[in-house]
């Protein structure tokens, strides 16, 4: 049995500039190989029981990823994520039989070689969605669990070596960075596709990979998607790619600050901080901003969205798609909180909760989150890589 892994790193939230950020970009080293996310020391916002038969929970291997071309991905990965999150989740939180099981199963898929891509690698529609399902659904959050598997209980050598050679099959397989690509149409004109939640959604994962690998290189790729998508948002936040999308404009803004703060968070857990990069006010407080903008008056986002570009099945843009129960739309917010209590943007929401009945539906859901923090857990969040009132929250 290992011991509980226990790190002490400085943050630093001040006197960032954009050399720093540069210097981070091109030379930042692992610093803590095999830590993705850490166990906390305290557990009271962490799940930390099995609350399913094993038996009955088992989460066969899926050998090959078929998306549809259209929109959506493959859900069958979707369901399978929603089953391991029964063990990754009590993992997190330090459960030792939860732990084995993650270790099995992700060992149980690497030696099947399963959620393998067999469609194109180009610009159509099917790559694109199976590259996010394995990226999303499989690769970042197994990963992540099982990091935390190995910060509690012993993997042989042997198998250590088929779940990381596996690991860097799919996250290669699927990458999808982005690079040197730029829109040239539309209300993201101008902006580099690296900026997209696609393109982040696989800058996790191989962030994820290097720090599994101790490979630099690798954990090194999500910086240069991070910059991007704080560098091309709007003056007012709005990040281009993501508020054309009709009624899932800010479902899908989410999903990308949902991102981002996993990759700061991650950068963090390897003792560097990029939470403060700035472009002239471009930056994630700014993000923020919108968002809050945006629930206290939902039409500054309509302007943006009645482009409709892929809306799924939201095409109304003047009503916005967001869950109050999906971390995937909110967990952001637990990471922001808790390392910006003193930020205006916080001190607004503060300001809201203490008068709740004045407020509108999209007003009361943010201060629902906001309230949350510390308290109850999400379920299923795929876009949060964890569970963020756990590993989120400082």
């Amino acid at each position: 049995m290992k011991i509980l892994i226990s790190c002490f790193i400085i943050f630093f939230f001040c006197n960032f500039s954009k050399a720093d950020f540069k210097d981070i970009k091109k030379k930042a080293e692992i610093k803590n190989p095999e830590i993705i996310f850490l166990i906390p020391k305290k557990l009271n916002r962490c799940q930390t029981k099995l609350y399913v038969d094993p038996e009955l929970n088992i989460v066969r291997p899926l050998l090959k990823v078929k998306a549809p071309s259209g929109y959506g991905l493959d859900d069958r990965y979707d369901y399978a994520l929603s089953r391991f999150t029964n063990f990754s989740f009590p993992c997190s939180g330090g459960n030792i039989e939860a732990c084995e099981h993650v270790k099995n199963t992700i060992l149980n898929w690497a030696k099947v070689n399963a959620a393998k891509r067999t469609g194109p690698s180009d610009d159509e529609g099917r790559h694109w969605n199976d590259t996010l399902t394995v990226n999303l659904y499989i690769a970042s959050p197994m990963l992540a669990a099982y990091s935390f598997a190995k910060q509690v209980i012993n993997v042989s050598e042997k198998e250590d070596k088929i779940i990381k050679e596996w690991f860097k099959r799919i996250v290669k397989k699927n990458q999808h960075l982005l690079y040197g690509k730029t829109y040239d149409y539309g209300g993201a004109r101008g902006t580099p596709k690296r900026a997209h939640n696609h393109a982040l959604s696989s800058a996790v994962a191989h962030m994820e990979l290097g720090i599994l690998l101790n490979d630099n290189k690798l954990f090194r790729k999500a910086f240069k998607n991070y910059e991007a998508a704080i560098k091309y948002q709007r003056k007012d936040g709005s990040l281009p790619i993501e508020v054309r999308r009709g009624g899932r404009a800010m479902f899908y803004q989410g999903r990308a600050m949902n991102a981002l703060a996993v990759i700061a968070i991650i950068a963090e857990n390897q003792g560097y901080n990029i939470w403060e990069l700035d472009f002239k006010g471009k930056n994630y407080h700014n993000l923020v901003k919108f968002f809050i903008d945006f629930t206290e008056n939902n039409e500054l986002v309509f302007k943006y969205a009645k482009e409709n570009r892929s809306p799924g099945p939201a095409k109304n843009y003047k009503v916005q798609d967001l869950r109050s129960n999906s971390g995937s739309n909110w967990g952001w917010l637990y990471a922001y909180v808790s390392r910006f209590p003193d930020h205006e943007n916080v001190k607004r929401l503060e300001k809201w909760s203490k008068n709740k009945s004045s407020l509108n539906s999209y007003q009361s859901n943010i201060v629902y989150q906001y309230l949350n923090i510390g308290k109850k857990g999400f379920g299923h969040a795929s876009w949060t890589v964890v569970e963020p009132n756990c590993h989120f929250t400082k």
